[in-house]
């Protein structure tokens, strides 16, 4: 990902479920692009952008280091075309690079057709888990 493509993140964003506007998109590009542990990779089709990917790499101190895929979303219209795949191998790529040896994702439970896609790339369903978030006070 590239700076000028912020205009496409924050459409693909927003259809993710997250509505977000181009100076946000621009805002948290600079907070990860250059980091070793963090990818943003697009897909464009030679005039915009058509997929998005945000991966990660962590370590933990009750396993090896492993990648999670932050985040994914293929433009309405553009699904089913190999993008999402793509985007996916990249990742796994970028990932086997930093000596990961799993590859995670997580997928909101109503997302049918997200769990699909990773099944037929050959992720398994481990667990299911809640998400708690508790929103915090500025600290100023």
């Amino acid at each position: 990902m590239e700076r000028r493509d912020v205009d496409g993140v924050a459409d693909l964003v927003t259809q993710l479920g997250y509505p977000s506007t181009p100076r946000d998109i621009a805002r948290r590009f600079e907070r990860i692009d250059g980091r070793d542990d963090q990818a943003l990779l697009v897909a464009d089709d030679g005039s915009a952008v058509v997929g998005w990917m945000h991966v990660g790499s962590h370590p933990y101190l009750e396993s090896d280091d492993s990648a999670e895929i932050l985040g994914l979303v293929v433009a309405e219209g553009q699904r089913s075309r190999g993008v999402g795949a793509a985007l996916v191998g990249a990742a796994e790529t970028w990932a086997a690079e930093r000596g990961c040896q799993v590859i995670r994702v997580r997928s909101r439970i109503t997302r049918d057709r997200a769990h699909a896609f990773y099944e037929r790339g050959g992720f398994e369903r481990i667990k299911t888990q809640h998400c708690f978030q508790k929103t915090l006070g500025s600290h100023s």
